[in-house]
């Protein structure tokens, strides 16, 4: 009985120890075509479909002999050049578990660097994704931007266009008001016939002069000054601005509408610069207050009479056209050019530029129109 118990103990051992190696066998021929396939994807250039075989025979067959060079490959075609699925964190996992295996120091020194420079490239890919992430939201930012100016930019083209088609009304409405200017001078040129030299009791109008062929040549002035000649000292201020622009708006209105006026420039300490508008032309304050009442009649309420006895004179002239285009040559350089009746010929015209209590008022002027051209000298008015 004991002799049939152990031959049957023994036959146990036997085929355990016939299946084990069968299923050994069996692994390693499993193993073995796996591998086989893999290298032939790697020939083939399929460095991820052979990573993923080879990651296989690590997984499944770890009691085989391929078990270790089947984590090598896993983790180095992961990396590898040409592999265009490359995946560092598959290849940092493989090259780990490489790293606990029985391993040469050559081997182990080799997977050491590879795990050392897989982290580094982790590492500088996260910093990458970072600066990507705020690359992307300043490119969002300067593409909202860029529309914003694009949209600015639509709107400003659309403005200077209204503005240009404004401007071309304004140029029409300037060329009809010339028109009617040009007709309304004949008209009064036709009325008048011929200019009186003597001031009005009311605001004068700026004087003309008739046609230089129907003027009587006189005597040099120089030669045969007169004793007495008229001069009209007293004007009307009608306002005064800080700023020059809206003075000469004044101005025109008021020389569109007839009157001889001038700006007169005066500089007050602790107020600065301001632009007086100055009108008419009168010898003694008594015309000129009488003058006053008719501006305010006009709704200029706050006229008053100011005596501004000196004047800087550009030229004396017979010929109107020649003296229109020095009064728009002065008015182009920015001066206000007014007409007075000269004193001594009945028949000339003097073209002034200013208004001051004393001549050394007038010096700073006369310099600016030296400067540009002209030949300026400070009279009496």
């Amino acid at each position: 009985m004991k002799i049939r118990n152990i031959l049957i103990f023994m036959l146990c051992l036997f085929i355990t120890g016939c299946s084990s190696k069968f299923h050994t066998s069996n692994s390693e021929s499993e193993a073995g075509k796996l591998m086989d396939h893999a290298a032939m994807l790697v020939d083939s250039s399929a460095y991820h479909q052979a990573a993923q075989e080879y990651a296989l025979v690590a997984e499944r067959y770890p009691s085989t002999s391929y078990h270790k060079l089947a984590v090598w490959k896993a983790g180095m075609l992961n990396i590898h050049p040409a592999n265009p699925e490359t995946d560092y964190s598959a290849a940092l996992y493989w090259l780990q578990i490489y790293l606990g295996l029985p391993l040469s120091p050559d081997e182990k020194e080799a997977a050491t660097v590879y795990v050392s420079m897989i982290e580094q490239i982790d590492t500088v890919q996260s910093e990458l994704e970072i600066e990507k992430a705020k690359l992307f939201e300043i490119t969002q930012k300067q593409s909202s931007d860029n529309e914003a100016v694009s949209q600015r930019l639509k709107e400003l083209e659309a403005e200077l266009s209204k503005a240009k088609e404004l401007e071309a009304e304004l140029q029409t409405a300037r060329d009809e008001l010339e028109k009617m200017k040009a007709v309304d001078v004949r008209m009064h040129q036709s009325k008048i016939g011929q200019i009186d030299d003597k001031p009005v009791k009311s605001i004068q109008k700026a004087p003309k002069l008739k046609n230089e062929q129907n003027v009587t040549k006189e005597p040099d002035r120089q030669k045969t000054p007169q004793k007495h000649p008229d001069f009209y000292p007293y004007m009307i201020q009608v306002g005064s601005y800080p700023n020059k622009d809206e003075s000469m708006r004044e101005t025109m209105v008021l020389r569109d509408k007839g009157d001889s006026v001038c700006i007169s420039h005066v500089h007050i300490s602790g107020k600065g610069d301001w632009y007086r508008v100055l009108v008419g032309y009168y010898q003694t304050p008594e015309e000129a207050q009488r003058a006053v009442l008719e501006l305010k009649k006009r709704e200029y309420l706050n006229a008053f009479v100011v005596k501004r006895p000196f004047a800087i004179e550009v030229g004396i002239f017979s010929d109107d056209k020649k003296l229109n285009e020095m009064a728009a040559d002065l008015m182009a350089k920015g001066y206000s050019a007014y007409r007075v009746p000269d004193g001594v010929y009945k028949n000339k015209i003097r073209l002034l530029v200013g208004a001051f209590r004393a001549e050394e008022e007038a010096e700073t002027m006369t310099k600016s129109l030296q400067k540009e051209g002209f030949n300026p000298k400070v009279v009496r008015r």
